[in-house]
């Protein structure tokens, strides 16, 4: 079976009111092949790091992962996130004209 991923989507949500004040956002990730169809993936969760910059967690347990992910993909994935997640924060101004 091959599949064509041509399209990826970051759903970004962000954790206030949480328990603990480094969790920052719960991440979805959507892959969309060239006929429409999908693969959902949840429970990603981006965390501020202690020694500066984030951290994203891949959806597990203690001990275990739900989803393994090379290690070079992983990382295109987190500089992505944390630009969507960076961005959120921006206001839009609309100009008057």
């Amino acid at each position: 079976m091959k599949i064509n991923i041509t399209e990826l989507k970051f759903t970004i949500k962000k954790a206030e009111g949480e328990k603990h004040p480094n969790l920052l956002a719960y991440v979805s990730i959507l892959l969309k092949e060239e006929s429409g169809e999908y693969l959902s993936f949840s429970g990603f969760t981006l965390w501020k790091s202690n020694y500066g910059g984030y951290n994203l967690e891949v959806p597990g347990k203690r001990g275990f992962k739900y989803c393994l992910i090379e290690k070079s993909l992983l990382k295109k994935i987190k500089e992505e996130v944390i630009k969507k997640y960076e961005y959120k924060d921006i206001p839009v101004i609309e100009d008057e004209k």
